[in-house]
């Protein structure tokens, strides 16, 4: 019997490799021409398997590069996904042997940060991620929202050709400005177009979404999103929920004229749109803001740090100020001291040997990079050691943002 071994897959297991992280994820096997989709969009050398002493694939974790929008830039990045161990083999360290691997690969490619979304919230902790952003759901009431400002430019319904490439532009323009959202290529919105197969059995929802386009007075392209209307009928009346999927805007103007023109839809009662930002303005651009709730607030995008001086040097900062942070790192990759001088111009950050002001585990710092978790919420529950007094407060403004981090996406 051979020994458990975690190592990139070759080209004859990455059918193996698919299909394990689907039987994790409690999904029938892909099929032939699911797989040959698939296949150029994966970057073997950043697919890892895990193998049992018998020599059976039993665990997987992939991992890509892209851009992560920061506060003031953004950051070279390792998105972490496709992750999952068999049930038959659970509880055995394979998770563990694989995100350690994982992380010296991302930190070795000089990836300052890896990100990744937690199907479940205690695992990723111990590996040193935070909650870095968090995500709610809009749910309005149709029959009370009237908003305060009168409709602006333009609403399309377009195919799903036009709709995959129109919705690829608008979310290249926004995720720049909006900290928490990564890069993705072309294919992702094909698939949400329903014009290219996924890997989750929702295709022919995808497919058969109405698909809306808003433009400014200009007639440029600004926002975008797919719908479908769960028909319902109360005492002979309508009582249709309309979903949202995935919707992208550059503007909050942009977003709230799409969330108009589904509130107005005949029939619907309620319009739903999940993955918003927990701050979501729609309640205030409403003249009844109880007509629009946030609600199943929850963690979405997980942020673990590698490389200190390069993540903190990656943003821009509220305030100006200089912290001494000592990072609590059990697997060394972001151990140690750091003396930090940031403003809004840029942040200068290294090693030093000067009295720490700060001491975190490497997971706090995680949730504090993008603004999304403030320093003294973190400090109150414990997550935050201050030694020199009135540091936190000094942090928590250093680190504070306008809006809240989020992402439109999941990946």
């Amino acid at each position: 019997m051979s020994e458990r071994t975690v190592r990139a897959i070759t080209e004859d297991e990455f059918g193996t490799f698919v299909n394990v992280v689907r039987t994790a994820f409690l999904m029938p096997p892909a099929s032939d021409d699911e797989l040959a989709a698939r296949r150029p969009h994966f970057d073997l050398e950043r697919c890892l398997g895990a193998f049992d002493g018998g020599g059976r694939m039993c665990g997987v974790a992939r991992a890509f590069a892209t851009p992560l929008t920061v506060p003031g830039g953004e950051v070279a990045a390792g998105a972490v996904s496709s992750v999952g161990v068999l049930p038959t083999h659970t509880r055995q360290g394979h998770l563990s042997r694989m995100m350690h691997t994982q992380l010296a690969d991302v930190a070795e490619r000089g990836e300052p940060v890896a990100v990744l979304i937690a199907a479940e919230y205690p695992i990723y902790g111990r590996f040193g991620y935070g909650p870095a952003t968090e995500a709610v759901a809009l749910r309005i009431d149709t029959t009370a929202a009237r908003w305060r400002d009168e409709p602006a430019g333009s609403i399309e319904i377009v195919d799903n050709e036009s709709f995959a490439k129109l919705i690829d532009e608008i979310y290249d323009r926004a995720r720049r400005v909006a900290p928490g959202h990564i890069g993705w290529d072309s294919r992702r919105w094909q698939i949400d177009a329903g014009t290219t197969p996924g890997h989750d059995g929702d295709d022919d929802k995808r497919r058969d979404a109405t698909k809306v386009v808003w433009r400014d007075d200009a007639g440029e392209p600004q926002a975008a999103t797919s719908y479908r209307a769960e028909e319902s009928w109360v005492h002979n009346r309508p009582a249709n929920t309309l979903t949202a999927r995935t919707l992208v805007a550059t503007s909050p103007r942009a977003e709230h004229e799409v969330l108009r023109f589904l509130a107005s839809i005949d029939w619907v009662t309620e319009v739903s749109a999940w993955l918003r930002p927990v701050d979501d303005p729609a309640p205030l651009a409403l003249v009844d803001g109880r007509a629009a709730r946030l609600v199943d607030r929850s963690d979405q995008v997980w942020l673990r740090v590698l490389d200190v001086p390069a993540a903190l040097t990656g943003r821009r900062y509220a305030t100006a100020g200089s912290l001494v942070i000592e990072v609590d790192d059990p697997l060394g990759f972001a151990r140690g001291r750091f003396g930090l001088d940031a403003g809004p111009d840029g942040a200068a950050c290294a090693p030093t040997t000067a009295d720490a002001d700060l001491v975190v585990p490497a997971s706090a710092l995680g949730a504090a990079y993008l603004g999304g978790q403030s320093w003294a919420r973190l400090a109150h529950a414990g997550w935050v050691d201050e030694l020199r007094p009135g540091a936190v407060a000094e942090a928590t403004a250093l680190f504070g943002t306008p809006r809240a981090p989020w992402c439109a996406m999941t990946f």
